[in-house]
């Protein structure tokens, strides 16, 4: 999310505007509603993968743009992403409790305060829909920066990046430890590293083949709906969405570099600016709003957030985004 983000390249702003829209939609409750007599339930789990592996896809990519462009040690890359991403997070925290009315066992609110829910829940702490993201950005952000950190070479980050994730799936089967959506993700967040490299996988994050990338979606796609029944640890399953998910990114870049429409590219720019704030306030500022205006429930309560709702999300989003940035610069001047 633009949050997390050093640097602007236009693909990447459509990428995150188009994913955080989607995550709109699918936080709308809209799946509940049909079109053309078939449940939109259907679209759920491919929308899940393609909007979320977007998220982790840029959160890697740019990272190993920040390692290459700063030098920056383990340390201090944490640091920095922490500073990026954590206060907010906090604001979104005290959103989902004072406004939502989400409540947590004694031993929980440390978990969450720490953003650690990602390793404990849902198996030794509550889970809370949204914030989890958030804890796994954080828990990649330590683990890739001391990776990235020591490992500049290619095979040697791939070799340890797979001891790492084998280590992590021995863990969970054993302890419980770590949400399953950490093995899809993992690899995701690894790939965005991988594409960010010079002639890595250049011609797949770019507009060429643009016809080969929809092929290889369309099989993408078929391949894993193929694997939707499978358990989220099964490595078929995980194999699967790992390819639809980097297969639709190709496409989706490949399209987003067709577009050269400045008020697009500018509608996009704000949109993407503002989808950090927007992913972690969108949820309980629609409860407060639906609760001013009394929508209960149903298809208005779906179209009250789809429109605006999200209008007052994203507006509200750009300039908490805008302050964030401001206030972050101060203190950079004043240290």
């Amino acid at each position: 999310m633009k949050g997390n983000t050093p640097a602007k390249i236009h693909e990447f702003d459509i990428l995150r505007a188009f994913a955080i829209l989607i995550l709109m939609f699918h936080h709308s409750d809209a799946y509940g509603m049909t079109l053309f007599g078939r449940p939109l339930e259907l679209l759920n789990p491919y929308l899940e993968g393609i909007l979320l592996g977007i998220f982790f896809f840029i959160s890697g990519y740019f990272a190993e743009r920040s390692i290459q462009k700063q030098n920056k040690g383990s340390v201090s890359f944490f640091v920095s992403r922490l500073v990026r991403v954590y206060p907010p997070y906090l604001l979104g925290l005290a959103l989902f409790i004072f406004v939502l009315g989400i409540s947590f066992k004694k031993y929980n609110l440390p978990i969450y305060l720490t953003g650690a829910q990602f390793i404990f829940a849902p198996n030794y702490a509550k889970p809370v829909v949204t914030l989890w993201y958030i804890g796994a950005i954080l828990l990649f952000y330590f683990i890739f920066g001391i990776l990235l950190a020591n490992l500049r070479s290619t095979k040697p980050l791939a070799v340890a990046s797979a001891l790492v994730f084998a280590a992590a799936y021995a863990l969970h089967q054993w302890t419980g430890l770590l949400d399953e959506r950490f093995f899809k993700y993992f690899v995701v967040f690894l790939a965005g590293i991988l594409f960010a490299r010079p002639h890595f996988f250049s011609n797949w994050l770019s507009g060429e083949k643009p016809w080969l990338k929809l092929a290889l979606a369309a099989l993408a796609t078929f391949l894993f709906s193929l694997t939707l029944d499978l358990g989220s640890t099964s490595p078929l399953y995980i194999l699967a969405v790992v390819f639809f998910i980097l297969a639709w990114i190709a496409l989706t870049f490949a399209l987003a570099t067709k577009v050269k429409a400045p008020f697009i590219l500018k509608l996009a720019g704000v949109i993407s600016y503002a989808s950090y704030f927007a992913y972690l306030i969108h949820r309980p500022l629609w409860g407060w709003l639906a609760g001013i205006f009394s929508v209960q429930s149903g298809e208005d309560l779906i179209l009250f957030r789809l429109f605006p709702a999200s209008l007052v999300v994203f507006i509200l989003s750009y300039y908490l985004q805008y302050g964030y940035d401001r206030l972050l610069a101060l203190f950079r001047r004043r240290g």
